[in-house]
């Protein structure tokens, strides 16, 4: 075969040699300018109708410029190299250098373009600035104070899945938090967050859940509902003392399932369904416990110096056991000491 063009025998490619192919043919092309938006607020980039984020600007400028670049029918780009320099605070000049193979024949070529920066403001931080919102979880507690130390833990649990979720969805976010009488209220980006969220809540802290929703309005055909969730959290914590039929127990464990209690008589331990805790009286906690110096023991009492007026007095040992340490942590109930067992943190 020959080349209609130049006469030379050997491959052709669309009836001409490689060189005259090469001459007469661009194999790649790039638009002259790309414009890309950039969110005013997030600071993420729209390139190809999605939004991203990148680790600087020029990274999502070569990134959208290598995106624009098109190719003829038939061929296969094999690499890409760029380089980009800085015109002025929203105008970048990318040249890229590409190798594409037709057929047998690799070519490279260069091509050039200017990115263009355009304000604007992502769907995601649209919806945050209009206050939007499907779901709320509002968190209180049951029959006591929420201290200032839980209610920014929990807060801090909630906007850290938060911020794990989003990364692969950038339609899960949180709207706004607000400071209410006894807890605060959490505003949620879909309703299926605040429900995932709120059973999370439930089996970490043993907290009741009650459910409500209002018609918010229609989305392709479909009636869209805002969800309230209200978490209502026990009115005891892990490492609680309270009263249970009369008798003192160590809270010890909170879930789901329900609540583990240590009875602080026996020191054994048994789980509790968390309904029937609802309206315990919660009398301390192990923050309260004392440390008290053992002055003699034998396998059922031990003797030790009452920490409040520092006078002998002998414990009832609830279970037989021989002391490791040289005092050990007491807890005052009813006109009498306790004896506290080991004790960690454990999930019920």
């Amino acid at each position: 075969m020959f080349c209609v063009r130049c006469g030379r025998d050997g491959p052709t490619y669309d009836s001409l040699c490689a060189v005259c192919f090469v001459k007469n043919n661009k194999l790649t092309a790039v638009p002259e300018y790309v414009d890309v938006p950039q969110c005013a607020h997030c600071d993420e980039f729209q390139i190809e109708r999605r939004w991203y984020k990148f680790n600087s600007v020029e990274e999502a400028v070569r990134e959208a410029a290598v995106r624009s670049v098109t190719s003829r029918k038939g061929t296969r780009i094999e690499g890409v190299e760029t380089g980009v320099s800085r015109q002025d605070s929203k105008n970048f000049l990318v040249e890229i250098d590409v190798k594409v193979k037709y057929l047998d024949l690799t070519v490279d070529e260069h091509l050039d373009t200017v990115v263009r920066l355009k304000g604007g403001v992502c769907p995601r931080c649209s919806k945050i600035q209009g206050s939007y919102y499907e779901s709320i979880i509002q968190v209180r507690t049951r029959g006591r104070k929420f201290p200032d130390e839980e209610k920014d833990h929990i807060l801090e649990e909630i906007e850290s899945k938060v911020d794990l979720l989003s990364r692969s969805s950038r339609d899960i976010f949180i709207s706004k938090v607000e400071e209410m009488p006894g807890g605060f209220d959490v505003y949620l980006s879909s309703t299926s967050l605040g429900r995932s969220l709120s059973k999370d809540l439930a089996d970490t802290y043993g907290a009741e859940i009650k459910e409500s929703s209002s018609l918010l309005g229609q989305k392709d055909g479909k009636e869209i509902y805002r969800v309230t969730y209200l978490v209502r959290l026990p009115s005891y914590t892990m490492g609680d003392i309270i009263v249970q039929k009369d008798r003192p127990y160590l809270i010890g464990g909170i879930g789901s399932r329900g609540t583990r209690l240590i009875d602080l008589w026996t020191h054994e331990s048994m789980n509790i369904d968390n309904a029937d805790l609802r309206s315990v009286h919660v009398v301390g906690n192990m923050k309260d416990a004392l440390e008290a110096v053992v002055l003699t023991e034998n396998e059922k009492e031990v003797q030790v110096l009452d920490p409040r007026n520092f006078k002998p007095v002998e414990i009832k040992k609830a279970q037989p056991s021989k002391r490791k340490s040289e005092s050990v942590r007491v807890f005052p109930f009813e006109g009498e000491l306790l004896i506290l067992p080991a004790w960690r943190q454990k999930e019920g």
